[in-house]
């Protein structure tokens, strides 16, 4: 990728640490800076708790028109993560593989989602939520009413 003087990759576990206080000492980083947020392969990993959290946490810690791009794995009737008709398989071999699956959310809960933690849905603002294999693509705005619960 070469050196790009507005990149910065910082490699943490998101599950031990804080992404505010990683920030925090960090001197290059500008909490009022537009700035994209990629947790692709990420959510699904994190306890539910752990996900609310690093959602207000991102709203906190960026500027007024920030996104926020993730993937998500969605929750069937029963509240288990849904892969289809793989979900059987797809949850023990996730478990088997030390890496299970412990968050995932409904499609049509994803807005009240992100109200509470400070973004907006993009999709309707012209962005889109798709599905590729058993993961939801989505992209959100930051809210410019704040983040209505707590960043711990």
């Amino acid at each position: 990728m070469g050196e790009r003087d507005n990149l910065f990759l910082i490699a943490e576990d998101l599950g031990k640490s804080k992404l505010t206080d990683i920030l925090s000492i960090n001197e290059s980083w500008d909490k009022y800076a537009q700035t994209v947020i990629i947790a692709e392969g990420l959510v699904m990993y994190l306890s539910s708790e752990a996900v609310h959290d690093l959602f207000c946490q991102c709203a906190t810690i960026t500027g007024v028109d920030s996104r926020i791009a993730f993937s998500y794995i969605p929750s069937g009737r029963d509240g288990r993560p849904d892969a289809g008709r793989w979900t059987g398989l797809m949850l023990w071999l996730q478990k088997a593989a030390g890496e299970p699956w412990t968050w995932s959310i409904r499609p049509e809960e994803l807005s009240r989602f992100l109200k509470e933690t400070g973004w907006t849905d993009g999709r309707g603002q012209g962005q889109s939520s798709r599905k590729y294999g058993v993961e939801f693509y989505a992209v959100a705005m930051k809210s410019t009413r704040g983040v209505m619960g707590k960043a711990k």
